[in-house]
């Protein structure tokens, strides 16, 4: 362990690392809980009047919703799930858009993957910290969070501001960034897909994301801030 220098600077570093690793499965959790969540689905569904629009019962749309979260997930190995649109019965989506979703599929593969590096990482940062710090490992890591805190709020601010002045050169990035051809430019007049999830849906969904993100942050810090101050107690009755 000589490796180890017991210094301020690296104590604060170590534990400013772990809690960012911390802040980094948070909000892979909180996309994950967003993307999955069918009553959110459902609501969107009814405040955009997407039913109405693509000619399809709200029941088959989120009988469709489940399928396609399924494949997402890995649960199905293919989107070959017909409906009823606009009167007639027809496979709901064309070679386009299933091969977009193949590389959305990835996507989410590759964001669990790095969950359970991140988490591994966590943990092993945590161990480090405790032989270190011992019982003043809460103190270093409430320290490290609230700096972190202060910074993605800002962050947090900052993007908000930029969606809300205009969210699609943003939405494009996204797609330049992580996806390496044209597939996820749809046709909103032929390709169902984008008709169920337009682009004030993935606003929405972005919007939630952050809200849940930052109320985690802050959950943690109470967390911490709780579990710092209970320490601290029982500290001074034990004289």
């Amino acid at each position: 362990m000589r490796w180890l220098i017991k210094s301020r600077g690296s104590i604060f570093f170590i534990s400013f690392m772990a809690v960012f690793l911390l802040a980094l499965i948070l909000l892979l959790n909180c996309i994950e809980i967003s993307a999955f969540d069918l009553n959110f689905y459902s609501a969107e569904y009814e405040k955009l009047k997407r039913p109405e629009d693509i000619g399809i019962s709200q029941q088959e749309l989120m009988d469709v919703t489940q399928v396609l979260l399924d494949y997402i997930r890995g649960k199905r190995s293919d989107l070959n799930v017909k409906a009823v649109i606009r009167g007639q019965e027809r496979y709901v989506f064309n070679e386009r858009e299933i091969a977009h979703m193949v590389d959305v599929r990835e996507l989410f593969m590759r964001g669990y993957r790095l969950r359970r590096i991140l988490t591994i990482g966590f943990i092993f940062l945590l161990v480090i910290l405790y032989i270190l710090t011992k019982k003043d490992m809460i103190r270093w890591m409430l320290k490290a969070h609230l700096i972190l805190l202060a910074f993605l709020a800002v962050v947090a601010g900052v993007l908000f501001w930029l969606i809300n002045q205009d969210f699609t050169p943003y939405w494009n990035y996204f797609h330049y960034i992580f996806f390496d051809n044209d597939l996820w430019q749809l046709d909103p007049q032929v390709d169902v897909l984008i008709q169920i999830v337009p682009e004030q849906f993935f606003y929405d969904i972005v919007v939630r994301i952050i809200m849940h993100f930052i109320l985690g942050m802050l959950a943690v810090g109470g967390l911490l801030g709780g579990i710092y101050i209970w320490l601290n107690r029982l500290k001074w009755k034990q004289g």
